[in-house]
């Protein structure tokens, strides 16, 4: 609904069904998690995993979250993944058996290593690399607008 209590224009429900569908597509097509590095058997994300790992330590899989800024889930999944591979193993705390830490494998450790100097590339980044400065502008300035009507407490105005 608007403000004043009606139904949103029907131009603006096109709109954003048409914004909808794109934002999807985007998301979908840009993808890297999903994708090995070629010439390896990890994603990027496993990747930022392993030299996560390598620099910082054994972890337990929630402080990997935290570090990351990602959920718990999500953490964990990745180091099922990487533990299906060989690259981690789970070790338990010797001070506290409860607590478990996630740590490189030898093959883990040799993994990273290999692609210590690798930067992985981003389609996602060519792509926008590939468009003009002022439809690149005009896409930033697009998605605030976006969210700045979000939060322009529109939530609130529902009945």
């Amino acid at each position: 609904m608007s403000s004043d209590g009606k139904l949103p224009d029907p131009d603006a429900v096109r709109d954003g069904t048409e914004i909808s569908r794109l934002y999807g597509e985007v998301w979908r097509r840009f993808q890297p998690q999903r994708q090995a590095i070629s010439g390896s058997a990890v994603t990027p994300r496993m990747l930022s995993y392993l030299r996560h790992l390598a620099d910082s330590g054994p972890l337990t899989v929630g402080e990997q979250a935290s570090h990351l800024g990602i959920s718990r889930a999500t953490a964990t999944e990745v180091v099922n993944r990487l533990e299906t591979k060989g690259l981690v193993e789970r070790m338990k705390d010797e001070g506290d058996q409860r607590r478990v830490f996630v740590w490189l494998t030898d093959r883990g450790r040799e993994q990273t290593a290999a692609l210590a100097g690798r930067n992985v590339e981003d389609p996602f980044l060519h792509a926008v690399a590939a468009l003009p400065a002022a439809t690149r502008a005009a896409i930033i300035e697009g998605l605030g607008a976006l969210l700045r009507g979000a939060d322009a407490g529109w939530r609130d105005r529902l009945p």
